[in-house]
This record gives C-alpha cells, sequence and structure tokens, in this order.
C-alpha cells in the first residue's frame, strides 16, 4: 500500500507541477527557520534537498547562501524541470528519497521539506537512519511536516479531485526518534497553515544536528 500510495504522489505532483509552482512557491512563511538553518551552515557547505518540488527552499537558500554547492532530488521529472531553470547554479536529479543512502557522497546538509506526509511511519524511521548516515561530521538536518496523531492520517483530496493518504507525525515522536538515532534537537517550531478559509493544518519545523556516535 504505501507503495501505492508513494506512485500516486509522485504521479500528481508530476501532473500539477506548475500549478504546485504558482501556490507553493513562496517559502516566506518559512523564512525564519530557514535562515536559522542557513546560518548553521559553514562556507560552502554541500546541501541536499530532498524531494525538492519546484526549487524553491533551494531558491531561497542560494539567493541568500549563493556560495552553497546543492543538489537536489525528487521522483517526478517535472518538479525537477522546473527547479533546474528556478536555480541554474545548483544541480538536479530524479532520484528516490528512499534511496538516498545510494549516493556516492556525504551532505553537510540536508532538507526535507513535506516529504513525511507522503511517508508511512516505518518509512520516516528507515529514511531519517538514511538521513542520519549521509551526513558528514555535525551535519545540520531541516524537516518540515504536518504535525497531528499519527491515527490521524487519512484520506485528502488534492485540488483537482484525487485522493491522497496524508499522514501525520507529532512533535514529540519526531523528536524522540531523531535523538534516538544520534541527533540533537537544535530548534523546533509549530505554526499554523491555514489550508482554506475552514481548516488549517498546523506545521512542524525541526532542525537537528547530527553528533557523533558514542563509543562503548
Amino acid at each position: 500500500m504505501n507503495a501505492t500510495n508513494n506512485q500516486k504522489a509522485v504521479d500528481l505532483f508530476n501532473k500539477l507541477a506548475d500549478t504546485y509552482q504558482q501556490r507553493f512557491f513562496s517559502v516566506e512563511l518559512y523564512s525564519e527557520s530557514l535562515l536559522q538553518f542557513s546560518a548553521q551552515l559553514k562556507e560552502g557547505a554541500s546541501v541536499l534537498d530532498v524531494a525538492c518540488g519546484p526549487g524553491n527552499i533551494s531558491h531561497f537558500l542560494l539567493n541568500r547562501r549563493p556560495d552553497l554547492k546543492l543538489l537536489g532530488i525528487d521522483l517526478a521529472p517535472n518538479m525537477i524541470q522546473l527547479a533546474r531553470i528556478n536555480n541554474p547554479t545548483a544541480e538536479f536529479t530524479v532520484y528516490n528519497a528512499m534511496e538516498i543512502d545510494q549516493l556516492d557522497s556525504n551532505f553537510d546538509a540536508i532538507i526535507v521539506g513535506f516529504l513525511f506526509p507522503y511517508l508511512s511511519i516505518d518509512q520516516v524511521k528507515s529514511f531519517l537512519q538514511k538521513v542520519y548516515q549521509k551526513l558528514s561530521e555535525n551535519g545540520v538536518l531541516y524537516l518540515s511536516t504536518m504535525e497531528d496523531l499519527y491515527e490521524n492520517s487519512r484520506l485528502k483530496a488534492s485540488s483537482t479531485g484525487e485522493q491522497l493518504m496524508m499522514h501525520y507525525y507529532e512533535a514529540g515522536f519526531l523528536v524522540q526518534l531523531l535523538e534516538q538515532i544520534g541527533f540533537q534537537i537544535l530548534s523546533k517550531q509549530v505554526q499554523p497553515y491555514p489550508v482554506s478559509e475552514t481548516e488549517t493544518d498546523t506545521d512542524l519545523i525541526l532542525i537537528a544536528k547530527k553528533q557523533a556516535l558514542k563509543k562503548h
């Protein structure tokens, strides 16, 4: 079921790439946390933008930190095409987020912007282990998702009517999971996101740093 839902999400984002860009390209709502994240990065840091979409987060960061060496990945080819146009100095390629452990190099920082609503809890656990592996020593993670009880995960309709399973995660669960894996939480931010006149989601933003595993 997870693979089916993942593929449905990819197909939908590929189909609606232009519409998505028009609606969500601005990341000003997240500017405070993104600036906090970028302040953690050394000159010329290597950054992986996972599920990068049209490169909106990459665009925000590169406008302020053109020194960053950025690679963006997404499974939707139309999103990658837009990301390349929007960020001509960065590299973008069609690639599966669940296979980042197979990438050749490690990174000083990894961005995961709103991928988790499309991943099951088991996929999230596996993915975060891979993120830890792919981060360099003291590497930094930027993670945003939608906060609620996992039990409230449900089918939601897109603007064009397609139904997608949306997964929610509690802040406490993700913080505990990250700390168990070996991350130090640098920042936790929760903020409302108006979906419509009658519906509001809650966005969760976490910034975490990789800690060296303790030797026994």
